[in-house]
């Protein structure tokens, strides 16, 4: 099956530009606003017991508000996959629109806001993120967490190694693609950080903006085709 079978918004090319807007936010919320991560939740919990540990009671807040943020942005967007889910709603569309609009939001309060604020923010896109875009490729996918990627791509090299598995050797190098837009999502917020400041979370304005375009343009020309 090529990769044209699969819904738009489960293609590769569309699970990297996923990924690179969750390296980008989790970048852009550590770098410019307490060293918390936007999505990545796991960093967030050893994060929060690392200071306990050390009675730094002052600074669990910061990471509570990520973590419970996070939650309520899975269940907005849980709620809206319900509401819409029998209409002809484009749910894919609609969700980067939501993550879209909040990033906006950030970007214009980035310097008025407290951090705590800012960081809830950013939870709630990208738990918005991960509660929609589930598959790649027919593939259970994660777009903000990597690990199980790692181990993804060692089984999949073995397999296609040991077994001359062509299909793991693919799965490897989608994989590969997909960890490697999550480094370059987080390294462009690393770099304009230099110079833009809390003004980097542009990148993932950006990012987001061009899979909306992209995902509508695709959308238009299929129908065109049909």
């Amino acid at each position: 099956m090529t990769q044209r079978a699969y819904p738009l918004h489960e293609q590769l090319l569309f699970g990297c530009g996923l990924t690179m807007t969750a390296g980008a936010l989790d970048a852009y919320s550590y770098l410019a606003h307490g060293a918390v991560f936007a999505g990545l939740q796991t960093g967030n919990l050893i994060l929060l017991g690392t200071h306990l540990g050390q009675l730094q009671l002052a600074a669990i807040g910061r990471y509570l508000t990520a973590m419970v943020a996070f939650m309520l942005g899975t269940m907005l967007v849980r709620g809206l996959q319900h509401v819409f889910e029998n209409r002809a709603v484009n749910q894919p569309a609609l969700v980067l629109w939501l993550e879209l609009g909040l990033l906006v939001i950030v970007a214009g309060t980035t310097r008025v806001l407290p951090d705590m604020v800012i960081t809830a923010l950013l939870s709630l896109a990208a738990a918005a993120e991960l509660q929609e875009f589930r598959q790649i490729k027919g593939a259970p996918f994660t777009p903000l967490m990597m690990t199980g990627n790692f181990r993804t791509v060692a089984e999949a090299l073995y397999d296609g190694v040991r077994y001359r598995d062509r299909a793991a050797r693919q799965k490897a190098k989608d994989t590969l693609m997909l960890m490697g837009s999550f480094v370059i999502g987080a390294a462009l917020v690393g770099l304009l950080y230099l110079s833009l400041g809390a003004y980097s979370v542009a990148v993932p304005i950006v990012i987001v903006g061009g899979l909306i375009g992209w995902l509508h343009e695709q959308t238009r020309q299929r129908k065109w085709k049909h």
